[in-house]
């Protein structure tokens, strides 16, 4: 299923990306996000396919969360692809919808109520008021960036009273309930949160999300889904498949897409491929849990 209004090539590299690795383009921007950029060929069809997973399990772009009638300013925090924020645009012609990321996605057209904003949420001064947002959105993002929390505080500051927020990212790592976990696997996710620790990242941010939005005091109410994802189609649960062949081929293609100083901690393609092997088996019977949280902003008290 292709987005609408998204284009799936780049044939012009964007001022903050480079091509290495052959045709892989990543981020040059001062960041340690290790997955190749949004204008990327092979991770914009990457992004897609979780994103439409994720839109398949919930039955929409809302992921749970009761979203006002008539939003009138939107916020996506890393946009990637650009296809959520589209959507959303498009569901709320009325609304303004603003999506920020280091790199700005190649879109074929979108919506005139739609703006992008060059924004690196690690170095860059924040750019938008308190209480401005009646929807905030944030996806597979605090993962990847040092700090996380202080940009979820950021978020919640920018939601105006009222409004929405949305964070939804991992607890990374593979799991499973009938055996072992596969050597192969273990390996690849000791070797990738070995790394990611190196630069100051928790790449397990999902479980904290709730506790540290209870902590702002600024939420009246706080609602967390935990959804143990299938690595594929193996599970009976029809409503996971969708989600589970979306976030199988996103941790594939992600882990294949790596950045290059992945494998200089001593990630190799063997390791890589070993856990694809695993991942790809459904007799393993492998998940991951992630984790869609939502809150409502208190109101202004008068």
């Amino acid at each position: 299923m292709m987005a609408v209004g998204v284009e799936s090539l780049s044939t012009k590299d964007d001022a903050k990306t480079a091509a290495v690795n052959g045709h892989r383009k990543y981020h040059t921007a001062e960041t340690p996000y290790t997955l190749p950029a949004g204008t990327d060929a092979d991770e914009w069809h990457r992004l897609n396919a979780q994103h439409y997973g994720i839109k398949s399990y919930w039955g929409g772009n809302n992921a749970g969360a009761q979203w006002p009638e008539n939003p009138k300013k939107i916020l996506e925090i890393s946009v990637g692809s650009g296809v959520w924020a589209l959507e959303v645009a498009e569901q709320f012609p009325g609304a303004e919808v603003v999506g920020v990321d280091i790199v700005e996605p190649k879109l074929e057209r979108k919506p005139t109520n739609f703006t992008f904003k060059m924004l690196n949420v690690v170095k860059d001064p924040w750019p938008f008021a308190s209480d401005t947002f009646d929807i905030v959105h944030c996806r597979f993002l605090t993962m990847h960036i040092p700090e996380f929390h202080k940009l979820l505080e950021k978020a919640i500051d920018a939601t105006a009273p009222g409004g929405i927020l949305m964070f939804e990212d991992p607890d990374l790592g593979v799991k499973s309930d009938t055996k072992p976990v596969p050597t192969a696997a273990q390996l690849f996710f000791a070797i990738y949160h070995g790394c990611c620790e190196s630069v100051g990242v928790d790449a397990r941010p999902g479980p904290k999300f709730a506790s540290i939005i209870r902590g702002s005091r600024k939420c009246s109410e706080i609602h967390e889904t935990l959804v143990s994802v299938p690595m594929g189609d193996w599970t009976e649960d029809k409503r996971l498949h969708g989600i589970g062949l979306g976030m199988q081929a996103g941790l594939i293609e992600g882990a294949r897409g790596q950045n290059p100083r992945m494998f200089q901690f001593g990630m190799t393609r063997e390791i890589v491929e070993g856990m694809v092997k695993e991942v790809q088996k459904n007799e393993n019977q492998l998940y991951y849990d992630l984790y869609f949280v939502w809150a409502r902003k208190r109101r202004a008290l008068v």
